[in-house]
């Protein structure tokens, strides 16, 4: 009687991306995406020497593990990015908006939309946030139709910069930005 063939359940590749700006000092920063399947967790770091370059990707492994056990519940991001019904979208003051850079073209987006509620928020720091709203519409997180809301907007742009527009889809919109109104209390500008 011939052996029936097992069927091997494959596990994904575990793909992990070191990111290490070419620093100068003794302590230096890095960034390291690690990803499995549809999961992924971006961490910073510090490192003087290799071996601590080897912790940060043990302790990446541990925290993917982690994400794996208890996966985040992302029902509830994708149906907040529905579009609203026309009802709802004929407002009879129109807000002035702002355009959003994407990859092909322009979004208008109401400029009470964009915030940044702490670190910088002169000029550049807002140009930046604008840059980086883009960079979460192409991605698929964002529609331009919530507010949102940046605490740090350097940090934001840092963790975002190894990603592909691809690479969005392992997150939710919570991981770089607050989400809804501007809370009592907060202090937001531009």
């Amino acid at each position: 009687m011939p052996k029936k063939k097992r069927k091997q359940q494959t596990t994904p590749p575990t793909v992990i991306t070191l990111t290490m700006p070419d620093e100068k000092h003794i302590q230096r920063s890095g960034t390291l995406l690690i990803r499995r399947g549809d999961l992924a967790k971006l961490c910073q770091f510090h490192y003087t020497n290799t071996g601590d370059i080897a912790s940060a990707i043990d302790d990446a492994m541990q925290l993917l593990t982690d994400l794996e056990q208890n996966p985040p519940d992302t029902s509830a991001a994708k149906s907040a990015i529905q579009p609203e019904s026309t009802a709802e979208s004929a407002s009879v003051d129109e807000e002035p908006t702002i355009d959003v850079p994407l990859k092909k073209g322009t979004l208008a987006v109401k400029i009470s939309h964009i915030k940044i509620t702490g670190g910088e928020s002169d000029a550049a720091a807002y140009r930046q946030a604008t840059l980086l709203a883009g960079r979460l519409i192409d991605g698929g997180l964002w529609d331009g139709k919530l507010p949102i809301r940046f605490e740090d907007v350097h940090a934001v742009a840092k963790k975002m910069k190894p990603l592909t527009d691809k690479d969005f889809s392992m997150f939710t919109l919570e991981d770089f930005v607050q989400v809804g109104n501007v809370e009592v209390g907060d202090s937001a500008s531009y």
